[in-house]
């Protein structure tokens, strides 16, 4: 059902035709009952008249008898001694006795008539029998005309009865579609509770279930916001303390240097979970819409780069970026983040000696005020099987456990973050295989928009 407005007046208008038509067939066929019975009577009171007109022989008063009307008089032995210019001259009834009182169809000069006998006693006491008729057609379409005559004007009133009927269901539906305005224009981090006035009683169940909802799910968001902050600060003290511990264990005790590089990357593993989980809370959409601005990405990129160079050259890796200059409204941290993300994992997985290319240009959309972006990010590691494409955005999913045995530190979060953030931007990510580098090639579509996050 697309409509409920549709389906109101289509099932209203519905109804009303075939109740309508019910009770003009109804009227239809009691009109005819009755204009039966009152033909019948008529149809007596001629044959008393022409009984009348035998008995004065008053010619003159035949004058005034239609064309759709005869009579005969007929004696008792049979015999035809009266009748008007345009009856028969011979007896139409079928068979039957004198005292028939009748009424009987019979057709003449291609018409249907209706004919009753009755029998009367003549000036001399003799038996005359009065055969009337009259054309059917006459008062059927007395009453077929009465009836068109009242049903055309409920058929014509149809149209303006649907307008009404819209306009009425229109005024009713108000409420609903003013809530479903509400609802549909709200931000996806606005929770404020909905106004209950206004409403009538059959929606305020709704508001009252939405308002409900709404209350459950700021709560839940404020204690996902509260539990990944505070967990990622509180983690870092201690993590700190570890580290610490550690490089004095090793320069004070003979410990394997084995174990010991064992667990320095057991606590770099827990550093980094914890630095992406903090990039997750900064990247959720209530931090993210509070922090939009106009951000230069390609400066972004740039010192994202940078940042990564003694990396890179610690494995010999040669890293590229082919940027234009182009802008886009965000959030600062959430770029910087989904920049850092994406070459943080090009650097991990290229092994050394490899390429890295980073390409930054325009999204060409005409219709926008300011052009959306694209990113690519290309290396020449060994790449994500097509059949994981989608696994890897999971959070803490990490291929393999770890990728072509590198012991590589992470926490499976970080592409994870990348897909987070391109959703808050109502954008797309796609993974597939470097053309150029042949390794993955992560390609992110970011549209020009207002305000990226609805």
């Amino acid at each position: 059902m697309r409509s409920i407005r549709t389906f109101l007046v289509v099932v209203l208008l519905s109804t009303i035709c075939l109740v309508t038509f019910v009770a003009v067939m109804h009227g239809y066929r009691s009109s005819l009952v009755e204009a039966e019975d009152l033909i019948d009577r008529h149809l007596v009171d001629l044959g008393k008249l022409a009984a009348v007109i035998e008995k004065t022989h008053d010619a003159r008063i035949l004058d005034h008898y239609s064309s759709d009307i005869w009579f005969q008089l007929w004696s008792e032995d049979n015999t035809l001694r009266f009748r008007s210019e345009n009856a028969p001259d011979k007896e139409l009834l079928p068979l039957s006795p004198l005292s028939d009182q009748q009424l009987h169809r019979v057709s003449y000069q291609g018409h249907s008539w209706r004919v009753i006998s009755r029998e009367f006693d003549d000036t001399t006491g003799n038996s005359v029998r009065v055969v009337v008729g009259v054309q059917e057609s006459s008062y059927s379409a007395l009453t077929e005309g009465i009836i068109l005559e009242s049903v055309l004007p409920i058929i014509w009133v149809l149209p303006l009865l649907g307008i009404l009927i819209w306009v009425i269901v229109g005024v009713g539906l108000k409420p609903l579609h003013r809530l479903a305005g509400l609802l549909g224009h709200r931000k996806s981090d606005d929770f404020t509770v909905l106004n209950r006035e206004g409403y009538p009683s059959e929606l305020l169940v709704l508001v009252d279930s939405t308002n409900e909802l709404l209350n459950g799910l700021s709560d839940a968001f404020e204690r996902e916001k509260r539990f990944t902050a505070d967990a990622a600060h509180e983690l870092r003290t201690p993590l700190s303390v570890l580290k610490i511990n550690l490089h004095n264990l090793a320069r004070n005790s003979h410990i394997d240097a084995e174990d010991y590089q064992a667990l320095i990357n057991s606590a770099d593993r827990i550093g980094s979970s914890i630095e992406q989980l903090l990039s997750l809370y900064r990247t959720a959409s209530q931090e993210h819409s509070s922090n939009i601005e106009v951000v230069n990405v390609t400066k972004i990129a740039r010192e994202v780069v940078a940042s990564f160079y003694e990396s890179c050259l610690a494995k010999d890796q040669k890293i590229e970026l082919d940027a234009d200059s182009v802008s886009i409204k965000s959030d600062p941290i959430a770029m910087t983040t989904l920049l850092r993300n994406l070459v943080d994992n090009a650097v991990k997985y290229t092994p050394e000696k490899g390429d890295i290319l980073i390409t930054l240009q325009p999204l060409s959309d005409k219709t926008a005020e300011m052009d959306g972006i694209v990113l690519r990010v290309e290396d020449s590691g060994p790449g994500i099987p097509e059949d994981s494409h989608k696994r890897v955005f999971d959070r803490f999913y990490r291929l393999g456990g770890d990728q072509h045995d590198s012991n590589i530190i992470g926490s499976g979060l970080g592409l994870s973050i990348v897909e987070h953030i391109v959703r808050l931007h109502k954008g797309s990510i796609t993974l597939g295989q470097s053309e150029a580098l042949g390794g993955l090639c992560v390609t992110i579509n970011l549209p020009a928009r207002e305000n990226p996050v609805h």
